[in-house]
């Protein structure tokens, strides 16, 4: 009987560890991905086996990094099952908590955090822009209202995200629905101001562009006064370029031990728990020009406080779980020990092995969201000199008058609705033409602004980046 105990123990040990392993590996995949880039990490991590609880979690990795090297329709597969698979799991299982209770988190599927269910429709409606598809952009958008609706029944900002709203105002705009985007426009903005994040200038011109477009006077007063600067609405021959810029990689989680005195056994128990390592990140800013108009990219979500957030969020229901389910393993160890030494000590290392914290979470999402909004005319060259990437609007059919860029400090390729093939390294003509404007201090990073504070060099820029790496 003894032998058998025996191999069962070391079977259950070996079985968790090995999916404790795993959880590691994929942990280990996103450190890696600034380094090694989207399409290593994502061979790597289609070679993983990793337990069908954790396929939501796979599927969201999966999803981005196939966003991240262009391959929209298949990242809308994966992001579609996530969406699916979350939603499913909303609903209570049994025998998933009863699991977790008597081992640990990590045994329950993974469901996603509130951020999760609401950034898997920002990444699916950009897979849809990027792809062209307007229409299936809107569906997303509606669908995100719905999700932070019900996120936000206790009045708390758990899954309120200004970049979505953000993208709800630029997929409505472009379809020319302006009151909606306007809505959206004041959500991101006020979700901010709650917050107390600093308004990005591309969200300050986009609230002062509507109000003034579709007669809100008062309010375009307003926001005049607080912002400081007038409305850029483009002229004649001039149209509007919004870059999303997808910056760095978020934190992963690691695990914490930690000593809680229970009083009803008199002794101390161990108690597991994730946790996020205190973030050196630094946001590294991108640049949108052409001609006169010039802006840096600001950030519009700081990805990585918001998985913080989502932490801190669920911290006392996760501490309470862990708390109970030590204690109850303590106590079966104490009566294995009381009754024969060797159970007690197969106890004593089962217990062990099966407390883990669940370090699982979308950790391939860029640390931060950032964007930028300019004009500019049809026949200038648009430039992203970080990306090596040069577009003229003038070969775009029907002269769109608001645009779409997507890059990401991950791969120097850029996506954009309306759908533009990727262009080679700046022509020599655009790059002259553009310095020239600079050395002549025409650029600002105000759309053309007269107040020299405002203005930016690409050494500047570089300057800004390199100061917060080594920050």
């Amino acid at each position: 009987m003894m032998p058998m105990r025996l191999a069962l123990a070391g079977l259950l040990c070996s079985i968790l560890l090995l999916q404790g392993c795993a959880h590691r590996k994929v942990n280990d995949l996103a450190i890696a991905l600034p380094s090694s880039g989207p399409e290593r990490i994502l061979t790597q991590l289609e070679q993983l086996s990793l337990p069908d609880r954790d396929r939501a979690q796979y599927l969201l990795d999966a999803g981005i990094l196939k966003l991240y090297i262009g391959n929209m329709e298949a990242a809308r597969a994966d992001l579609q099952q996530a969406k699916a698979i979350m939603a499913a799991l909303q609903a209570v299982s049994i025998s998933e908590n009863l699991a977790a209770a008597t081992s640990n988190e990590a045994m329950r599927s993974y469901s996603g955090t509130p951020s999760d269910r609401v950034l898997v429709h920002f990444y699916l409606a950009l897979s849809y822009l990027l792809s062209g598809d307007l229409d299936g952009a809107r569906v997303e958008v509606l669908q995100s209202d719905v999700t932070m609706q019900s996120l936000s029944d206790d009045g708390s900002l758990a899954g309120q995200l200004a970049s979505m709203r953000f993208l709800t105002g630029l997929v409505y705009e472009i379809n020319g629905e302006y009151d909606d985007a306007l809505i959206a426009y004041r959500r991101a903005y006020s979700i901010m101001i709650e917050r107390g994040d600093f308004v990005p200038e591309a969200l300050q011109i986009s609230l002062l562009n509507m109000t003034r477009q579709q007669g809100f006077i008062d309010e375009y007063e307003g926001y005049r006064a607080e912002f400081g600067r007038e409305d850029a609405l483009p002229g004649p021959g001039e149209a509007e370029w919004v870059l999303l810029h997808l910056d760095g990689v978020v934190s992963t989680k690691t695990e914490i031990r930690f000593p809680v005195f229970d009083a009803g056994l008199d002794d101390m128990v161990t108690v597991v728990m994730p946790k996020y390592e205190p973030s050196y990140y630094r946001p590294r800013f991108s640049l949108i020009e052409s001609g006169v108009y010039r802006q840096r990219t600001s950030v519009l979500e700081d990805m990585e406080q918001r998985a913080r957030d989502d932490l801190d969020a669920e911290y006392p229901a996760i501490l309470a779980a862990a708390t109970v389910r030590a204690i109850a393993k303590l106590t079966a160890v104490n009566a294995a020990q009381n009754a024969n030494d060797i159970a007690g000590l197969l106890a004593v290392i089962a217990a062990f092995a099966t407390e883990q914290a669940d370090l699982r979470s979308w950790n391939m999402l860029p640390a931060s969201v950032q964007v930028a909004r300019i004009r500019a005319p049809f026949e200038v060259p648009v430039l992203i000199p970080e990306s090596a990437f040069a577009e003229s609007r003038v070969t775009k059919s029907g002269g769109e008058p608001l645009s779409l860029m997507v890059s990401s400090s991950l791969s120097k390729r850029v996506f954009s609705y309306p759908p533009i093939v990727y262009s080679e390294p700046v022509p020599d003509k655009a790059v002259e033409a553009n310095g020239d404007a600079i050395e002549a201090g025409q650029i600002n990073a105000q759309n053309g602004d007269a107040d020299s504070s405002n203005q930016i060099d690409i050494d500047e820029l570089a300057e800004d980046n390199a100061k917060n790496e080594t920050e």
